[in-house]
C-alpha cells in the first residue's frame, strides 16, 4: 500500500495524522488476531497530539472503546469482538462516537410489539412501564366482536380517535326511546236531538195529591183515553218527563304533532386496537381506554342475545332503529246529562181531550180534577183522557272525551353489548 504526499499548503499535517491513526488501528487489529477477542472497556489509545477517544462502554456487556487519532477516522473494537467505528479527533468529524457491542445497551419499552425492548424480563402488558395498556379477554366465538372501548351517555358521542388505540367506529346504538305526541284539544257543543218522548201522570183520590196514587204513562203528542176501576180521580200531579237520546258534537282545536323520536342514552363502540398478546396470561394487550370512554372492555353482536359464558357477562341492549306507530284518537263526548223536558200535560173528563180541561205546565205540579160528569158503566168508575206535549230544554252538557296518543315508537334492530364487570 502506498501513500502519496499531498501538495504543500495545508495537507502535510493531515497526512501525518492519517498515518498515525492507521498505525494505531493496525495495532488493535493485530491484538485481535493474536487471540484477544475483546478489549477492556477502560482502555484507550492515544496517538499523536490532541487525539480524540472513542465513545463509552455499553450498558449491557463489555463494549469496547473506539480509538480515534487526529486523523479523519479511528477504528474502535466493539463488545463481543465486533468492531465499532468511532469518529473523533481534530480531523474532519467531531467528537468520537463509541460503538456498543452486539447485545449492548437497552432502549425504551414498546408496549405493543411482543418484545422485551428494555430487557427487564417483562414484555408489553407485563412491563411496569406499560401502565397505559391492559389485558383484555379475547372475543368469544360465535360472532362476538371485540374487544371494544365503549362510550355511553347523552348528547353527541365522542370520536373514536379519542379512545387512544381504538380508532375504528364499530357501532352506534341507542336506549330509552322517547316518542311522545301532541294531540289536539277537544270540547263539546250543547246537546242536540234530545227527545221528550213520554210523560207520567199520578192520579189521587184526594184533591190535594195526597195519599195513594196510580201512575199513568203517556206518549208525547197523542190524546190518550183511560178508565179507572176503583175510583174517580180527584187530583193529578205531573210526575215526570224524562228526556231521552241526544248527543253533543265534539269540536277539535289544533292538530296532532309528533316530534322526532329521541333517546335517553346513546352508545358508541370503538374497536380495532393493534392486536398483540404480549404480557397477558390470556387475552390481548390493548391500550387502556381514556375518558370519556369507560374502563370496562366489551364485545357486541346484533340481536337481543344472552351474553357468552366467561369474562363478558354484563349485558346491555341497545337499538339502531325505531318503528314509529304514534297517532291521536278522535275527540269525543259522553251522553248528555242535565237535560230536562218542559211543556204541558192536560187532562179532560171525556175520552177525546175536549171537555173540562185541566192543564199542568211544570213537572211535579199538582192540580184538582173536575168530577167525571159521565161516568162509564160499572165496573169502571171513570172515563177520562190526557195529552202530553213535551219540549227539551237548552240545559245540559256532555263530558269531553279528549284526544289521546295511540300507538308508540317501538325500538327495533337490537344490539347486545356484553362487558366485563
Amino acid at each position: 500500500m502506498g501513500f502519496h504526499e499531498p501538495p504543500r499548503g495545508g495537507r502535510g499535517a493531515t497526512a501525518g495524522a492519517i498515518n498515525r491513526g492507521f498505525a494505531a488501528a493496525l495495532l488493535l487489529m493485530a491484538a485481535v488476531a493474536c487471540g484477544r477477542s475483546e478489549l477492556d472497556g477502560s482502555e484507550t489509545f492515544d496517538d499523536g497530539g490532541a487525539g480524540g477517544k472513542a465513545g463509552g462502554s455499553s450498558t449491557s456487556g463489555r463494549g469496547g472503546n473506539g480509538v480515534a487519532g487526529n486523523g479523519v477516522a479511528g477504528f474502535g473494537v466493539g463488545g463481543n469482538g465486533v468492531a465499532g467505528f468511532g469518529v473523533g479527533g481534530n480531523g474532519v468529524a467531531g467528537s468520537g462516537v463509541g460503538g456498543n457491542g452486539v447485545g449492548g445497551g437497552g432502549s425504551a419499552e414498546n408496549c405493543n410489539n411482543g418484545i422485551d425492548d428494555d430487557h427487564d424480563g417483562n414484555i408489553d402488558c407485563a412491563d411496569p412501564d406499560c401502565g397505559d395498556f391492559t389485558c383484555a379477554p379475547s372475543a368469544p366465538n360465535g360472532g362476538w366482536v371485540g374487544p371494544l372501548a365503549i362510550w355511553q351517555g347523552s348528547g353527541s358521542p365522542p370520536s373514536c380517535a379519542n379512545a387512544s388505540g381504538f380508532p375504528l367506529e364499530v357501532a352506534n346504538a341507542n336506549a330509552g326511546i322517547k316518542g311522545s305526541a301532541s294531540c289536539p284539544s277537544c270540547s263539546c257543543d250543547a246537546p242536540q236531538g234530545v227527545a221528550c218522548q213520554v210523560g207520567a201522570a199520578q192520579l189521587y183520590r184526594d184533591s190535594t195529591c195526597a195519599g195513594a196514587s196510580g201512575t199513568l204513562t203517556i206518549a208525547q203528542g197523542n190524546c190518550t183515553a183511560f178508565v179507572s176501576l176503583s175510583y174517580d180521580p180527584a187530583s193529578v200531579r205531573w210526575g215526570s218527563a224524562p228526556p231521552g237520546g241526544g248527543a253533543c258534537v265534539p269540536k277539535t282545536t289544533g292538530s296532532a304533532s309528533f316530534p322526532p323520536v329521541a333517546w335517553d342514552t346513546q352508545m358508541r363502540a370503538c374497536g380495532d386496537p393493534t392486536p398483540n398478546k404480549g404480557g397477558c396470561a390470556a387475552g390481548t394487550c390493548v391500550p387502556r381506554q381514556q375518558a370519556p370512554f369507560g374502563q370496562a372492555m366489551c364485545v357486541y353482536q346484533r340481536g337481543d342475545l344472552p351474553c357468552p359464558v366467561g369474562a363478558y357477562s354484563v349485558k346491555s341492549v341497545y337499538y339502531t332503529g325505531a318503528d314509529d306507530a304514534r297517532g291521536c284518537s278522535a275527540c269525543g263526548c259522553s251522553s248528555p246529562t242535565g237535560t230536562t223536558c218542559t211543556g204541558t200535560m192536560k187532562l179532560y173528563t171525556d175520552q177525546n181531550c175536549s171537555v173540562d180541561e185541566t192543564t199542568l205546565t211544570n213537572v211535579l205540579e199538582c192540580s184538582p180534577l173536575a168530577p167525571d160528569p159521565t161516568p162509564p158503566s160499572p165496573p169502571y168508575m171513570s172515563l177520562r183522557s190526557v195529552v202530553y206535549t213535551g219540549t227539551a230544554s237548552s240545559t245540559g252538557s256532555c263530558l269531553v272525551q279528549p284526544s289521546v296518543q295511540t300507538g308508540a315508537a317501538i325500538p327495533t334492530d337490537p344490539v347486545t353489548l356484553c362487558c366485563t364487570p
